[in-house]
């Protein structure tokens, strides 16, 4: 099974929201995007990787 991690900005301008795959909540990062995509890529590491989507609010 490939794993996969969704990183979305959040209301604030410099935090993001990382889920899973099911919407579930993982991590909240404050920062930039490349702290966030690093975290989640941090995250699927430990399931022997996968896929970070970055999803946009606009």
């Amino acid at each position: 099974m490939r794993h996969s991690r969704h990183v979305a900005r959040t209301l604030s301008d410099d935090a993001w929201q990382i889920t899973d795959a099911e919407g579930q909540h993982t991590a909240r990062i404050v920062g930039t995007e490349h702290d966030a995509i690093a975290r989640a890529d941090h995250q699927l590491a430990a399931y022997g990787g996968g896929r970070v989507f970055l999803t946009d609010a606009d």
